[in-house]
């Protein structure tokens, strides 16, 4: 079976199953159409001066201000996780969520005067921290694994790098090793894959990678317990004097985060 596959099909699932969350049973797809229908509605209202319920317009906009607020505050955690979680997915929707709520938000926010904008301000940073609050306990109720992988009984295989080393990846990887750093992984991850395809195959073998599911992969099987130790959120996970680190990282930000500055011999003979 093709790792890298099951590695995309796993992150597909858990990306989808993020997107579908439940908030007090309540599919977050559904509250988000209804917000924007919320929007839309008042909007309407305020512009033909037809308030409806007698709320009048100062408390009309103040619940327009409230609502787009939230619906920023939801775009932006959203593209946080996407970003920071899903590193690679692609979410156009998401994308044109995070424009159209933020620019509802300025839109209803320009309506304000700086001394009310100062007034309201702790009533619009309470009502997003509320969002994010709701969002993210909702977001830890999913299963920390996902359903695709949990069904799968995947033996361990290694994956064979075929970049090749540059002095610098040599040296970088030798300085790494050098402080203890440490590279943890799961070898079904395409992106610890890729992570060790920047080194090469020569630096790829000084650096200590840690694996952490090395009997394979089934339905109930635990992590390493280095791994575990390290409370890893993702894969690659680096562990860099002390820091936690989670994702995919760049050469030159590895270098920098560790402290490694790199002298061409060649330049300077």
């Amino acid at each position: 079976m093709n790792t890298t596959h099951v590695a995309r099909k796993c992150l597909k699932q858990d990306f989808n199953n993020f997107f579908f969350l439940h908030f007090l049973g309540v599919p977050l797809p559904l509250i988000g159409m209804v917000a924007y229908g919320l929007v839309a509605t008042l909007g309407l209202q305020l512009a033909g001066k037809n308030f409806p319920f007698g709320i009048g317009e100062t408390n009309g906009r103040l619940i327009l201000l409230g609502t787009t607020t939230s619906m920023a505050a939801a775009s932006a955690y959203f593209l946080y996780i996407l970003s920071t979680r899903f590193a690679g997915a692609s979410c156009s929707y998401c994308l044109m969520s995070v424009l159209l709520s933020f620019s509802l938000f300025f839109i209803t926010l320009k309506d304000f005067g700086p001394q009310q904008i100062l007034k309201e301000v702790g009533l619009l940073l309470c009502v997003a921290s509320l969002v994010v609050t709701a969002l993210t306990t909702s977001y830890r109720s999913l299963q920390p694994i996902s359903t695709s992988l949990a069904e799968i009984d995947l033996p361990y295989a290694t994956t064979e790098i075929t970049t090749e080393s540059s002095p610098f990846t040599l040296a970088l990887a030798r300085h790494l090793h050098s402080i203890g750093a440490k590279m943890y992984g799961a070898f079904w991850c395409s992106h610890c894959v890729e992570q060790k395809q920047m080194f090469g195959r020569e630096a790829a073998k000084v650096l200590d990678y840690v694996e952490c599911f090395p009997d394979g992969y089934r339905k109930g099987v635990k992590m390493a317990e280095a791994c575990a130790n390290v409370a890893i959120e993702g894969f690659p996970t680096w562990v860099i004097n002390g820091q936690v680190l989670s994702g995919e990282k760049e050469l030159p930000e590895l270098a920098t985060l560790s402290g490694f500055e790199f002298e061409d011999s060649s330049k300077s003979n």
